[in-house]
């Protein structure tokens, strides 16, 4: 599946057009959740043969273009999931399962006052821990 946005995405950072590069960002963006290496690959053997080692050099590709966000969890898990979409939040993760979900801007909202509107913010990570609906 070749989405507008992920082939826009690929050219305005100068990315040669892939099935790879597409089938991953299709698979971020439709993803509510970051996604671990394994997630992706299993997301994307419903499509056929992939190789792991080509689906991590894409994703650090990505990660170093910015199109990505890496998380690292306490877990020793890293995690992947499109930058800004939505922009800046935090997350929940269960201390059981260690599954990772982002928090919606509905549920958080982050007010910058004193020294912080001064200060230029490149990224923000929370984490709120607790036991998913599946675990409690």
């Amino acid at each position: 599946m070749l989405s507008e946005k992920s082939l826009e995405s690929l050219k305005k950072n100068k990315l040669k057009v892939t099935r790879n590069r597409i089938a991953v960002l299709d698979l971020l963006k439709s993803s509510d959740k970051p996604m671990t290496h394994s997630d992706i690959m299993e997301g994307l053997s419903k499509e056929g043969h992939w190789d792991r080692v080509t689906i991590y050099r894409t994703l650090s590709e990505f990660a170093e273009k910015q199109i990505v966000q890496i998380i690292h969890s306490d877990e020793r898990l890293t995690y992947f999931e499109l930058k800004d979409d939505p922009p800046e939040h935090g997350h929940l993760i269960c201390d059981s399962c260690g599954k990772l979900y982002c928090l919606k801007d509905e549920m958080f909202h982050l007010r910058l006052e004193g020294n912080l509107k001064s200060f230029q913010i490149k990224r923000i990570e929370i984490f709120i821990r607790g036991l998913c609906r599946s675990c409690q």
